[in-house]
């Protein structure tokens, strides 16, 4: 039976099992490929730590240590983990993106299956089997295989009156995307404005220890240590990219604000599956210039 959201009394969407499925590989990736980067840039600064360590009472331990934190960087980074990983997250998440947007568009009766289209059904299907066919390295679990449908809920949604159809498109679809791009956005412009701080922090910290080394304060090469860590930090933030997804998000959120204001104003069917493609395409616009990223060099 189809689900309602509450006292709304709208039918909630539920997406095909493939999606679940992808957006499962798709985190879970992720959180490989960033545990692999941190290991690995941790373990350089590591080296370049126990790599200030003299040799004295505790014999080469320092050196020994460098070499072994060098090493496990190294194997880190020769073992393509952290591309595989990566590639893995990037597919999952662009075939995840994919199914909601088609998902929606069938279930609300625009973009690519208007009401009129009487194969929908078909095609839609046929276009989940074309995306698991094109992922064969995901491993996609065998349950989510075999539950390659259009769910109740979606058909549901589909039979029902068009302003039933806005309320439940409006209120899951782009009010929810809109708290996600805002949220995202929000997340992402503190979390550049921390690593911006902390890259000149040590930065600044290089640069006082270099002003007391050339005093003759001490004589240990912190800069070393200090040039490893901003070195880490600068290639975190080139890696996440804050900022890049910060104005993203921004820009998507505003851009679908001005496409809510017009749904609902349809005055027919073939109005109203254009205006669901133009929300359909604001959205897949940021996934496209986050995919893009894959591109370039790391």
């Amino acid at each position: 039976m189809p689900r309602d959201l509450g006292a709304s009394g709208l039918t909630r969407m539920v997406f095909p099992s493939l999606y679940d499925a992808v957006e499962t590989v798709s985190a879970d990736s992720q959180g490989t490929f960033l545990r692999v980067r941190g290991a690995e840039y941790s373990a350089l600064v590591l080296a370049a730590a126990f790599g200030l360590m003299p040799n004295g009472e505790l014999g080469h331990v320092g050196a020994l240590a460098a070499v072994a934190f060098f090493l496990a960087a190294l194997v880190l980074r020769l073992s393509g983990a952290g591309e595989t990983a990566e590639k893995r997250w990037y597919d999952a998440r662009a075939a995840a993106e994919s199914i909601k947007s088609s998902s929606w568009q069938y279930a609300v009766g625009g973009g690519a299956f208007p009401l009129t289209d009487v194969s929908s059904s078909q095609r839609f299907v046929d276009f989940l089997h074309g995306v698991l066919n094109t992922l064969p390295h995901l491993d996609v679990p065998a349950e989510a295989r075999t539950g390659l449908a259009v769910t109740s809920e979606m058909n549901a949604i589909r039979t029902s009156d068009r302003p039933q159809r806005t309320a439940v498109y409006v209120v899951e679809r782009v009010e929810d995307q809109l708290r996600w791009y805002e949220s995202k956005a929000n997340l992402n412009k503190r979390r550049a404005r921390q690593w911006r701080r902390a890259l000149v922090l040590a930065e600044a910290a290089a640069v006082a220890v270099g002003l007391l080394r050339v005093a003759n304060v001490f004589d240990v090469d912190w800069l070393a240590l200090l040039a490893a860590v901003a070195a880490s930090i600068a290639a975190w933030q080139q890696l996440k990219n804050y900022t890049s997804l910060s104005e993203a998000y921004s820009v998507t959120s505003h851009e679908v604000q001005l496409v809510n204001s017009s749904l609902g104003a349809q005055a027919n069917e073939s109005d109203w599956a254009q205006a669901v493609a133009d929300a359909e395409t604001a959205f897949s616009r940021e996934h496209t210039l986050w995919l893009s990223r894959r591109q370039r060099p790391q």
